[in-house]
């Protein structure tokens, strides 16, 4: 189970690495992110599966997943709208697709002045959630619900359902840490850092809530490549509160 959540989740999140999304009618521009040579390998291994077996569903996610992590939106598009037309009652396969929608409504120019961007955005965000109601003791699809959310932040419509995930996720990675993946771990942590950062504002109690969970996330490994900025900022927090 947890290897596979770690070759669908670790190396797709979808949209940790952004942090400021609704920018108007100026489109986000999602800068591509170079592949790893095991990176490579997969991608290819995968590419060469899906072309034995072009209706496979799971072969699709994983792909798209990859696609829409390394920031090709429109390819990560084609692959998850296919399997999520396939096969709509997979949960994990809704959540990821409508959280790489997210991704191109934020990378849309919107002539409206950025409120077809925000409807698209929300619509997208909707259905992430609805997944997550639909499949709400599932692992993988509450996890990308969380980091979806708490990146989107409030704009997404449905910012506090990232606390509710807190009070499901925290109990169950605390209580045997030996049965979850540190990488998974770790990835729920900076999450919920970010969230509490974005919620606190200058709440001094909420940013020590930020604090305390980025702490935990540092000891865990390095901050991971998707969520550079985040981790940039939740470290200036650091600074912040050490000098306040």
């Amino acid at each position: 189970m947890f290897k596979k959540m770690l070759t669908i989740l670790i190396s797709s999140l979808l949209i940790g690495n952004i942090v400021a999304w609704f920018s108007g009618a100026a489109p986000i521009d999602f800068k591509k992110i170079e592949y790893s040579k095991e990176e490579v390998e997969q991608l290819e291994f995968l590419t060469a599966e899906l072309s034995q077996d072009q209706s496979d569903s799971e072969l699709m996610l994983q792909l798209g997943q990859m696609y829409s992590y390394h920031n090709e939106i429109n390819r990560a598009d084609e692959l998850l709208g296919a399997a999520y037309q396939q096969d709509p009652n997979n949960m994990l396969i809704k959540a990821t697709y409508f959280s790489n929608e997210g991704k191109l409504a934020g990378a849309m120019f919107d002539p409206a002045m950025g409120l077809y961007k925000l409807y698209r955005l929300r619509q997208a965000m909707s259905q992430v959630d609805e997944a997550a109601l639909q499949a709400s003791s599932d692992f993988n699809v509450r996890l990308v619900r969380l980091l979806t959310f708490s990146f989107v932040g409030e704009v997404s419509g449905h910012f506090d359902r990232v606390f509710e995930d807190e009070d499901w996720f925290i109990p169950l990675i605390e209580k045997d840490t030996d049965a979850f993946p540190t990488e998974v771990r770790q990835l729920v942590y900076l999450a919920l850092a970010n969230a509490y950062r974005v919620k606190g504002q200058d709440n001094r109690e909420e940013l020590n809530i930020a604090l305390d969970y980025f702490q935990k996330a540092e000891s865990l490994a390095e901050c991971p490549n998707t969520m550079q900025d985040a981790c940039k900022q939740l470290s200036q927090m650091v600074v912040t509160l050490g000098e306040a």
